[in-house]
């Protein structure tokens, strides 16, 4: 099972009362997880495998909101039209074949918030996501980019941009060898011979999913408005994934735009 840290202080902001340690360790116990540690500074406790929305400390808090009888029901989300559209190549159904995506704004970042936001990421990536396999997230900084977006695949070294934490462009073979990430996940795509990617109307490269970002889109404290590319092996699963990250985001103030995923006809 994952284990999770929350600030004390930042769940009980999120609940909107009052609360001490002791007032809540039975109710956080009734949510089906092994809780570790509470005290006025933080919360430590593994989660199972079946609640990841619970990883996030925005999905605890709407979690421990309906235990304590402050909100229940479905939490509903405004869905609003962005007006942008990735486009899906039909070269990357036999390669990573499922794709989904959000845009979110109007964010404020501070530390708390983006650490928030990475950790939930990459905490979604180990577990929901099998490692990158079944599930992979990219998030962006919108501002950086212009849609519409295409999601297609590649030959190795057709296509190279800066990945994150570089300085210097890379093919997508490179990646694989020489990036860490492309090192540590190169097995996802192991029985591959074209790698996806997301690229931009100017041809500007998002994402090698489920490998690395670009440096390009890189969020920042100064980011306000985000692109979420979820990829993957199992639709369901990615579907669950981008629900539980923007749910997070609008409870950190963010309004949900939804994409139009337009699949391209195949060319004879």
């Amino acid at each position: 099972m994952p284990s999770v840290e929350f600030s004390f202080q930042e769940l009980v902001s999120l609940l909107g009362r009052e609360y001490k340690p002791e007032n809540l360790r039975n109710e956080i116990s009734m949510l089906g997880v092994d809780l570790e540690h509470i005290d006025t500074e933080k919360i430590s406790l593994e989660v199972f495998p079946n609640r990841p929305d619970l990883l996030s400390v925005e999905g605890f808090a709407r979690a421990l909101k309906g235990k304590l009888g402050l909100e229940t029901g479905f939490s509903e989300i405004h869905l609003k039209d962005s007006g942008i559209q990735l486009r899906v190549d039909p070269s990357v159904s036999s390669v990573r074949p499922y794709v989904t995506s959000a845009v979110v704004r109007n964010l404020c970042f501070d530390e708390g918030k983006l650490v928030s936001l990475m950790d939930l990421q990459e905490k979604l990536h180990i577990t929901h996501g099998r490692k990158r396999k079944k599930v992979a997230i990219g998030v962006h900084d919108l501002s950086k980019v212009v849609p519409p977006f295409l999601y297609k695949a590649v030959k190795p070294t057709e296509i190279s941009f800066v990945p994150l934490d570089m300085s210097e462009r890379m093919n997508l073979q490179q990646i694989l060898r020489d990036h860490p990430k492309g090192v540590d996940y190169a097995w996802t795509l192991e029985s591959c011979d074209r790698y996806p990617i997301i690229v931009d109307r100017n041809n500007d490269v998002l994402s090698f999913p489920p490998i690395i970002n670009g440096e390009l889109t890189r969020v920042t404290y100064d980011t306000t408005d985000l692109f979420i590319d979820v990829t993957g092996m199992d639709e369901n699963a990615i579907n669950q994934a981008l629900n539980i990250l923007v749910y997070a985001l609008a409870d950190m103030g963010g309004a949900i735009y939804s994409v139009d995923i337009k699949t391209l006809s195949t060319r004879g």
